[in-house]
């Protein structure tokens, strides 16, 4: 029995938020690095030497490095764009050499694993649970810009992690608040998403499942725990033989019937590591779980074995840190990427910061620090209003804009889900035929702004991507970028 509950130890993943370590945390195959809000990086190296320190094997240490908005680190690093710049950007040459700067900053934060890169295809325009994390539409295309990523991970000593098979970019659903389905045939399902995962899968380290109902494939089960998609398909047919990772399993889709259930049927279908996020405690218990099910002959030692041995050599292929002041290999390469992703719909793509006032449609205003676009241009006057102002915010928007008697530079998020927001555009185009759109985020929205004469889509809002969209408006670079994602006619 004992032994049992160290073998499930060590298939076992938890995360740590902060960047202190509690002596308390009990001993698992691997940790997931959240960090916080300012956390530096010679924190976060503390905190992972802190970890190496108290195991008696190789420990996986991972983080969720992907990009964009999805990213642990971010001081003390090179920032990147999400995945759908590089996308846009369609270099794989320039996407490898990325990885590998990121590479070089995770290892001198001391990880070994990067769940990274994302090969969900982006199908459908509300989904925005996935939405710029995946590289675009194309299968072929996110396929080989997914391996680029991946291979400069391994070059420069970072395991890659691709997520999520068999694939979330068909549905809105969030399965951190509820189960998604999907309906496509298996055809649909062959050509489509599944192409990027069986074009790695059979050199890929790891893996990582979606909490997702793919009734093509299996109508009763989460691909998370379903023998049908984790053995007969990832491991049968698409001939993966490295680590499978589930997604976390404290998230809704598979959590209703209780996460350490999920973990036992998780291990039982076919996965290999079981990750939970938040939650120690659980994740101790699901140790226990595990062993009970094995003494009950619910799973066999034998499957119990070979998660563990896929898991240790993972852990065991892990590579040392850096030391925090080493040469990047790449410097500035994230703002490079996003400034070659800037996409010229028509147009253009120049703008004055003299003479421009910037509208920055954001979630909260009050909290928000904006675009930062006027960080990149300090003469940039820069408006903030709701994603879905009302129309009382929108009267009062179009008598300032009246007032400055500058040209709007209208930088809109996501407004083909919110529609205030399309409304809220159209109308200052109509006042301003000058007027520069650009549609940050996904670009769903750009067939809203038929009314605009310039317009530019720009994929991300975070700190590389603003760069590299003000050396485009401000500093003269063409943009060269390409659409990643098939547009369709949108009514307002």
């Amino acid at each position: 029995m004992n032994d049992a509950v160290q073998l499930g130890r060590g298939i076992i993943m938890t995360g740590i938020d902060g960047t202190s370590l509690d002596s308390s945390l009990p001993h698992f195959g691997g940790y997931l690095i959240f960090g916080c809000d300012g956390a530096t990086l010679r924190e976060i190296r503390a905190l992972t030497d802190a970890l190496r320190a108290r195991a008696e094997a190789p420990v996986l240490i991972a983080i969720d490095q992907e990009g964009g908005k999805v990213a642990r680190l971010r001081e003390g690093i090179d920032a990147m764009p999400p995945a759908m710049s590089f996308g846009a950007a369609d270099d794989p040459a320039l996407t490898q050499r990325a990885g590998e700067q990121v590479a070089f900053d995770l290892r001198r934060a001391g990880c070994t694993l990067d769940f990274a890169p994302v090969l969900d295809l982006a199908l459908d325009p509300s989904n925005v649970v996935i939405g710029t994390r995946s590289f675009g539409a194309d299968p072929d295309s996110v396929a080989s810009q997914g391996s680029a990523f991946a291979r400069g991970l391994r070059q420069g000593g970072i395991l890659p992690c691709f997520k999520h098979v068999p694939g979330h970019g068909s549905t809105s659903v969030d399965s951190h608040e509820a189960l998604p389905l999907i309906h496509a045939d298996e055809s649909t399902l062959r050509r489509r998403d599944l192409v990027p995962f069986a074009s790695v899968a059979r050199d890929a380290p790891a893996m990582m499942s979606a909490h997702v109902l793919v009734r093509a494939f299996d109508d009763r089960h989460p691909a998370t725990l379903s023998h049908r998609i984790l053995r007969d398909l990832l491991r049968g047919e698409l001939g993966f033989n490295g680590a499978l990772v589930t997604d976390c399993l404290e998230m809704k889709a598979v959590a209703s019937r209780g996460s350490v259930q999920s973990a036992v049927d998780a291990i039982a279908a076919g996965a290999d590591l079981l990750l939970f996020s938040h939650d120690a405690e659980l994740a101790a218990s699901a140790a226990i779980a595990i062993a009970n099910a094995v003494e009950e002959g619910r799973i066999s030692l034998q499957r119990l074995q070979e998660a563990h041995e896929r898991v240790l050599r993972l852990r065991e292929a892990g590579s040392p840190p850096l030391p925090l002041d080493d040469f990047p290999p790449h410097p500035n390469i994230g703002r490079e990427v996003a400034r070659r992703a800037i996409t010229l719909i028509r147009g253009v793509p120049e703008a004055d910061p003299v003479a421009s006032i910037a509208v920055s449609f954001a979630c909260h205003p009050e909290r928000s620090r904006g675009t930062v676009l006027h960080r990149e241009a300090p003469a940039l006057e820069e408006i903030l209003i709701p994603t879905d102002p009302d129309d009382e915010q929108t009267v009062s928007l179009l008598a300032t804009l009246a007032q400055r008697e500058r040209r709007p530079l209208l930088l809109a998020r996501r407004a083909h889900i919110h529609r205030a927001q399309a409304r809220a555009i159209q109308q200052i185009v109509d006042r301003y035929p000058d007027a520069l759109v650009v549609s940050l985020l996904e670009p769903f929205d750009v067939p809203l702004f038929a009314n605009a004469r310039h317009l530019l889509a720009a994929y991300g809002d975070d700190a590389a991507s603003i760069g590299g969209l003000a050396d485009v408006l401000f500093s003269g670079h063409m943009p060269t970028g390409h659409l990643p994602v098939n547009l369709s006619p949108v009514s307002s």
